[in-house]
Order: structure tokens, then sequence, then C-alpha cells
């Protein structure tokens, strides 16, 4: 384990390299496909390269990691942000042959030790090692769209994000020579709202050894082939996940793979670009119809609701146009999970178990 400081250019290092000790892999990439990262550091051409959205977007939240920097130190926090024109730089030995490079975003530590989540969890379980209150902590800074931001709040970093958790338990071996607690301080980008989660120091060890693990197949296959182009690992996804389809070599890595599609609609004969057209501005007027009537529905049980306040009644009987009506005030009671307690007290297949996952799908017109 290495520390030193680099040059500002550091941030722009690609994903995998060949070095002369073996293969050296960006932490921030650790969750990327093998093959990915081979094609990376044998120095492929990219073959689908990022959309310019979708840089903006990237350059956009790197650009907002500072803002939860500040906001942090406007909570409370005790927060020593990295220099970004000269960052420090940590290498971790994850196996022979293979290390892991990356810049801790900062350290530092909560407002209130005694009410972090590990205090708690050693409180409850006994088996917590909570940090000394003066200890400093990884804080590893991500920035998430909404939906990312709610499933990575509701699931845990662990399930939804398990590499950043990787990613910081790396950072904490290679600036204190073990793995402490971790803290994953997450922006999101839509409403700019911020949240955090502690990862206990055990798990985030876990979430290193996991991810060791997975990347040391290649290690072993550079130890068989060199850095050799055309000998190939295995992949890590299928064309149709997310991860393949944002590859920068996804064309290269599966032609064609690209336009495979699951059919999940019922109508098979082909559309016309007219009949499409057609069909968006039936949808339009019909949003339209529904906004109008939304709005008059709205209108009328403001009216109804002050004639019952005037009243001074919670509930009366009024005659409709077809029957007579009882209109009356109602109570709706919802019940919160405090998703930051919970992550923090139980283990990623306990969560597993409690709080699940369900995916569909709908068409959206913007």
């Amino acid at each position: 384990m290495t520390t030193a400081h680099a040059s500002s250019d550091a941030f722009n290092r690609p994903a995998a390299r060949f070095t002369a000790d073996g293969l050296d892999i960006r932490a921030s990439a650790l969750g990327q496909c093998r093959r990915a990262l081979w094609y990376t550091a044998t120095e492929q051409p990219v073959t689908n390269p990022i959309p310019p959205e979708s840089l903006t977007l990237l350059e956009a939240g790197n650009a907002l990691e500072p803002v939860v920097v500040r906001a942090m130190r406007r909570s409370g926090w005790r927060v020593s942000p990295a220099d970004r024109d000269h960052p420090v730089s940590v290498s971790v030995e994850a196996t022979p042959g293979l290390t892991v490079t990356g810049h801790p975003d900062a350290t530092g530590s909560p407002p209130s030790a005694g009410g972090a989540p590990a205090a708690v969890e050693q409180f409850l379980f006994g088996d917590a090692e909570p940090n000394s209150p003066n200890e400093d902590i990884v804080i590893e800074v991500k920035t998430r769209g909404p939906e990312a931001f709610k499933r990575w709040r509701t699931l845990g970093a662990e399930r939804s994000h398990p590499e950043s958790v990787a990613q910081a338990a790396c950072y904490s071996l290679g600036l204190f020579g073990e793995c402490r607690d971790v803290m994953i301080a997450t922006l999101d980008t839509g409403s700019r709202t911020w949240d955090y989660e502690e990862i206990p120091a055990a798990r985030a060890e876990r979430a290193w050894r996991n991810a060791s693990v997975r990347i040391e197949a290649l290690a072993e296959h550079h130890a068989l082939n060199g850095p050799d182009p055309e000998a190939l690992p295995e992949r890590d996804f299928t064309a149709l996940d997310w991860q393949c389809k944002r590859c920068p070599y996804l064309n290269l890595c599966q032609p064609g793979g690209a336009g495979e599609t699951q059919d999940h609609g019922e109508q098979t004969e082909p559309v016309s670009d007219e009949q499409a057209r057609q069909a968006l501005r039936e949808y339009e007027q019909a949003q339209a119809r529904i906004k109008s009537l939304e709005a008059d529905k709205r209108g009328a049980l403001k009216t109804l609701q002050h004639w019952l306040q005037g009243k001074g009644e919670r509930k009366a009987r009024l005659e409709g146009s077809a029957k007579q009506r009882t209109v009356g005030m109602v109570q709706s009671r919802r019940y919160a999970v405090d998703h930051t307690r919970l992550n923090a007290l139980l283990e990623p297949e306990q969560r597993a178990e409690i709080v699940t996952e369900q995916v569909s799908e709908y068409l959206r017109v913007s």
C-alpha cells in the first residue's frame, strides 16, 4: 500500500493500464466488466463513445462533488477534502500482479460520533468496533440521478452500488493501512438534496475482498497471456445489461449486440412513422383533456372543502346530479422507514429479505 501526491491530470487516467509490476486498475472502475478493462489496458479503439449529453451529465456530477463537501461542513461535519490540483494517490495490492489506484475524495468524521449508525449497531449487537471520535475515516462522495439516489437510499450502497463501497474500502486501506468504517455521501442531482450512509469496517472490508476476488482473474489472465489484445477475458455482463449498453467497446466486444432488445409489447405489425406521429398527436390531445378535467376537479373539490369548513363539520350530505352524496374530510396514514438506520443495522443479505426490489417497464413521452 502506497500513498503519493499526484497532479490534477491523474483524474483523467485510464480505467486500466499495464505497469512494470503487472496490471493497475482505477479504483472508480472496480465495477467495470473485466473484458472492458482489458480493452482499455491494451489500448483498443473506442467503438461506442460516450454521447455528448451523457458526458455533460457526468461532468456536471463531478463538478457538484465539492458542493456536497461544503454542505457537510455546514451541517457540522469535520471534512478534509482532496486537493484538486495535487490529490493524494493511494495504491493497494489486490492480488500479486494487480494493484488498485485511486484518489480519495475526503476524510473526516460526522458531527456526533455517539449518534453514528456504527455506534448504534455496537449497542444493539455488541459486535461492532466503532471508530474513535477523533479518528478520521474515508468519505466517498457520489452524485446520482433521482432514480439512482432513491435506489441507493432504499437498498443501501452494498446492494445498489457495491463498487462504491469497495472503492472507499480501498482508500481506507491505502490511507490508514486498515479498513475502517467508511462513509458514502451522495447528492441527488435532481432535488439537490444529499444524504449519507456509514458502512461498518467489517462490511467495507468484505466489499473489498469481493471486488478483489472478481478482478483477480485479470491478474491470472495477464500472467498466462501477457498484454495480448487478442486474448480476451470472459465477459461479466450481457448485451441487455446496462453496463454493456453503456460500454465504450460494445460493438468491438459484441458486434450487433447494441441492437438486441426484448419485445415486451403485444403489437407485432410494423408501425410507420406517420402512424407513430398520429398516435403521438392523439396522446397529446388526450393529455390536454385530462389536464383540463383535473383542473376542473381540483376547483370543485376546493369549493366543497370551503363549504364544509363553513358549516363547521367534517362530513355532510349533499344532493348531486344523480343521487345524494356524502362530502367529508378523510385522513390517510403512511409509514416511513428510516433506511439509513436500517442499512446500518442489517447485513445486505438480511436487507435483501426485508426490502425487495421490483422493476416495471412503461412508455414515457416527454
